[in-house]
């Protein structure tokens, strides 16, 4: 489905709206379970684990783990790394963040993907947090495991719209047109284009609404047509007009965003809901699109 796409086994997600809180909730010690014999229990830091995933979040494909430290003493979160057995997450991460006694933090924890199987849901196992820290004015890092629990079954959930969309992406290809022009107005240049869509395999399909990326903006050139375009076995192909224009073009903006091309297209199936995914984004629309936000 395009360069954000999630591809087979590397599943994204895009969601829309804000995701809740769930607790992933547990008392730390050194060996997961109990008391070191070679630490005395009371010089074990006491932390406490959350996984939440904010509305930015979803577009960058990561939750954040907050860490709430419970103990008197001050601790130092050198690493962290998030272990969900069904997820693709890199670690142990970096962070270096100083955590006060009786505060929490925020650390952002990308995933590369969701393992989906052939048929049937993901298979998310339980997620565990380990840590390296260091405690008040002690120089030393000792490892630190968190079990953890998913109260409210966020992974569960993100799991699956990703395997969903994964599904979509293999039964429908959606790219732009390589051809764009350029017209001049009074509220600024805008780009009209085609967006295409073409149903490869299953049951029909609805394309419901575009919307743009940070810097971008898109819509339909149409936009009374309710819904923009419908595939099925026997006319798999649409071609849906669209205007790209200036959204944000700050220089703010430039220099923090990371996936300047993630436009979202709404597809559906008949009695299902719609799913957001990215389109095929080729060098010749990046290219049209500089002209009207050049970075």
């Amino acid at each position: 489905m395009g360069l954000d796409r999630l591809t087979s086994r590397t599943a994204r997600v895009v969601l829309s709206g804000a995701v809740g809180l769930v607790a992933l909730a547990g008392l730390a010690a050194c060996d997961g379970d109990g008391p070191s014999a070679a630490t005395p229990a009371a010089a074990k830091p006491t932390l406490r684990a959350e996984v939440v995933q904010l509305r930015r979040d979803v577009v960058l494909q990561r939750v954040e783990v907050t860490v709430e430290n419970l103990g008197d003493s001050d601790v130092m979160v050198e690493r962290i790394r998030l272990s969900v057995p069904g997820f693709t997450i890199p670690g142990p991460l970096r962070k270096d963040e100083p955590l006060l006694a009786g505060t929490a933090v925020n650390l952002p924890v990308p995933y590369d993907g969701v393992r989906c199987p052939a048929d049937g849901p993901p298979r998310i196992g339980s997620p565990r947090v380990t840590m390296q820290v260091r405690q008040g004015d002690d120089p030393t890092s000792r490892t630190v495991r968190v079990k953890a629990r998913d109260a409210d079954s966020l992974l569960d959930r993100i799991a699956t719209r990703a395997c969903a969309v994964e599904r979509l992406g293999e039964a429908v290809d959606l790219r732009f047109d390589d051809t764009w022009r350029l017209e001049k107005t009074a509220d600024g240049d805008v780009l009209h284009g085609t967006l295409v869509a073409k149903l490869l395999e299953g049951g029909p399909r609805t394309i419901s609404q575009v919307a743009g990326a940070v810097m971008y903006g898109l819509r339909p050139d149409t936009p009374t047509a309710e819904p923009l375009a419908s595939l099925t076995p026997d006319h798999p192909e649409a071609r849906i007009p669209v205007v790209a224009y200036t959204a944000r073009c700050s220089g703010h903006a430039i220099g923090e965003i990371k996936q300047p091309y993630a436009f979202l297209v709404w597809v559906s199936e008949p009695g299902d809901e719609d799913l957001a995914v990215n389109p095929t984004v080729g060098d010749p629309t990046k290219q049209a699109l500089r002209q009207i936000c050049a970075f």
